[in-house]
This record gives C-alpha cells, structure tokens and sequence, in this order.
C-alpha cells in the first residue's frame, strides 16, 4: 500500500528510533526504503542489520554523496506501492500515523496530504505542535512551505510518480510544487502525528540570510521568474514565513 523514502547520512544517533517508528506502525501494508548517501558513520550497519531482520525494509546504498534531493528520488524510483511517504532519519512518527493519514485520504479521494506535527527541542522533548493549514494550493505555496516533508504522502495512482528537482537544498518544496501541477490542492489531517527535530538547526540570523538566498534561487531557476519578481516573492515569503513561525504552533 504505501512506499516510506527515508534518506540517511551520518545519522547513526537517531536512526534506530526512525526505524523503530515504522516497524511499530499500527498499519502494516508498507515497505521502507533506506538510502544511504555514503555514510561515514555506523549508519549502513544499523540499515544491514534491520533489514536482515524485517523483509519490508529495502536499501540502496550510493558509492558518493549525492545529497537527500537526488537520494529521495533513487527511493521513489525503487518504490513499489501506491502511496509514496516520507521520513527522514532523524525523525520519526506516532505510531498510528499511516493508519490515519491513509485513511484520511482514501475517504475523502485526496491524492496528496500531509498532518501537523510536534517540534522537539535539543533534548528530543515536544515543545510546540505546528498549526499547517488545513488546506494547501499552488500560490499558497508560493509564500510558505506549509508542508513539513515528513509528514507528507501522495497517491502515485492518481498523479503517477513526482520526483524531486535535482537541487541540494529546496527539494522538498520543488516536489510539492510538481504534485500541485496535478492536482488542486493539499490537504492537511489536523492531527501532530509526526516528531521533527530542530536540534541541527543554526543561528537564526544566518538561517535567514540562507532563507532569502536560497528562495530567491528556487524563484528564478524552479518557477522561473525574472529578477523583479523573484526579489518581490522573496520578501513576501519572508513576511509570511516569520508569521506563520511566530503564531502558527501552540506550546505543549
């Protein structure tokens, strides 16, 4: 029933608790995808040895690192089933989190979906549930990435297989774009059934300053926007993306 892409480099603190999450799912009509983008650490032994002991968890293994744009899409392409999720290694979900999302969506026919969320602290305690909007389209999109990349699925029987633009940063949002081309909207199952970490994050200064740059490039090189325009988004996304950090999470 559904394919769980799940991208893994040097992740060998959490990826047994990702892993976990999946195995522990009270849906079981799934098959897990690890890729592993040329580890240094001990994360291909924690891949080999789960895989040996539940035949549902696939694997591949790149002899370089490619990044988790291009590693997504390696686990599309091997994905065998109709729905396609996503679950990066450093994170994991309720355990009751496919059973309700799946059928959130076969119930109301929608062929692409996403939940809220908790965010963890640095000591990997939930401290805030992120409020997504109920509803996601195209020029929503276009002023916020709404849609947390764990979270997500989308039904390849109806919109066929998406893939990710081949960008290093920015790929998750590039996809969504790509669904929505499909399909009118994405919409949200308004219950946390996700834990994403934040404790990699950087300063907020230059989180920002990262933020501009690298929306302005996704303006101009993925929706191929000229200069005023992209400058013009740019700003916009920035006002809507503060806003929507600033109150659209409730604390724990």
């Amino acid at each position: 029933m559904v394919s769980i892409i799940t991208p893994v480099f040097n992740c060998e603190k959490y990826l047994p608790e990702c892993i976990n999450s999946v195995i522990n799912q009270t849906f079981v009509d799934w098959e897990l995808i690890l890729i592993d983008d040329c580890s240094t650490d001990s994360s291909r032994d924690i891949i080999e040895e789960y895989a040996l002991k539940d035949s549902r968890i696939k694997t591949y293994f790149f002899n370089e690192n490619v990044g988790a744009g291009i590693a997504r899409n390696k686990g599309i392409d091997i994905a065998k089933r109709r729905f396609i999720a996503f679950l990066d290694s450093d994170d994991y979900w309720h355990d009751q989190k496919l059973e309700l999302q799946l059928n959130f969506m076969l119930k109301n026919e929608y062929p692409f979906s996403y939940t809220r969320y908790y965010q963890l602290d640095k000591v990997n305690n939930p401290t805030k549930i992120i409020n997504s909007p109920g509803s996601v389209n195209h020029l929503q999109l276009m002023f916020n990435n709404y849609i947390k990349t764990l979270t997500a699925i989308y039904d390849s029987n109806i919109v066929g297989k998406v893939f990710m633009p081949d960008y290093r940063k920015r790929q998750d949002w590039g996809l969504w774009f790509n669904i929505l081309n499909k399909t009118k909207k994405a919409y949200c199952l308004k219950h946390p059934l996700a834990y994403y970490r934040t404790s990699n994050e950087e300063s907020l200064s230059k989180n920002k300053l990262d933020l501009l740059k690298q929306n302005y490039l996704f303006y101009r090189r993925f929706l191929n926007k000229n200069v005023i325009v992209s400058f013009v988004l740019m700003v916009m996304f920035l006002a809507v993306h503060l806003s929507f950090k600033k109150f659209g999470y409730r604390n724990i």
